[in-house]
């Protein structure tokens, strides 16, 4: 079900992709007939794509923008389980509904897919169909990461490794610069951390000479192998 928030777009999808920061990864996949199957959607700040429970009848794409995916918890506090940048998929992994409500972190294009239409043209394309599947056994694999983040990692240790992860999946040129959407309150719901412990913590990095902040949404990373250390509990 679609949040009244949804907007569809009457450009191109093919338009998009070539604007996409990463077409190739698609061209290699054998992807690039998705081009003609999708729907733009435009998404505001806090817009929800869909919620848990809802039936799962599409498959989305970042193009822009960046996306959280959380659950609600039975204490009344907020989970977010992954964040999706632009390249990444969404729902892809979902069974018949979905397992979490996705919210736009700000402004945000995605691509819509029905599902139907990819589920046919998986069974006439195994090469899309290895894509796919690498996108479920990568979010399993993170996932796992995710589980050990949380239940053995100091906040300095949690912060450090979620900053070399978004930093690994930015479409940056420069590695060393890392683009955060999200606010502290939600990398704190992601980490299993408070507000203020993730403001804390980013001030003794900053502190340590580990990251310099251009801004609260805009860091560089300025000792990398320190950095890779501390995520490792090193």
């Amino acid at each position: 079900m679609l949040s009244a928030s949804h907007r569809d777009a009457k450009g191109s999808v093919s338009a998009l992709a070539a604007a996409d920061p990463n077409p190739t990864q698609v061209d290699e996949s054998g992807l690039g007939i998705l081009d003609t199957l999708g729907s733009v959607v435009l998404l505001t700040r806090d817009a929800t794509l869909f919620r848990e429970g809802d039936a799962a009848e599409f498959y989305y794409k970042v193009v822009s923008g960046a996306v959280r995916s959380c659950k609600l918890l039975a204490d009344g506090r907020r989970h977010i389980t992954d964040f999706f940048l632009a390249g990444d998929f969404i729902g892809v992994e979902a069974l018949n509904t979905h397992g979490t409500t996705a919210e736009a972190v700000n402004d945000a294009t995605v691509v819509r897919y029905e599902r139907g239409m990819i589920d046919a043209l998986v069974s006439r394309s195994p090469r899309v169909g290895r894509f796919l599947l690498g996108r479920v056994c990568a979010e399993l694999s993170e996932a796992r990461s995710r589980m050990l983040l949380l239940g053995r990692m100091s906040a300095r240790e949690r912060l450090a490794s979620f900053l070399l992860r978004i930093a690994a999946r930015s479409r940056r040129d420069d590695r060393d610069s890392i683009a955060l959407p999200m606010t502290r309150s939600d990398i704190g719901d992601h980490l299993g951390l408070t507000t203020e412990t993730v403001c804390r913590t980013f001030a003794e990095l900053k502190s340590a000479g580990l990251i310099e902040a251009r801004s609260p949404h805009d860091l560089r990373v300025l000792k990398r192998p320190a950095l890779a250390a501390l995520a490792q509990g090193i």
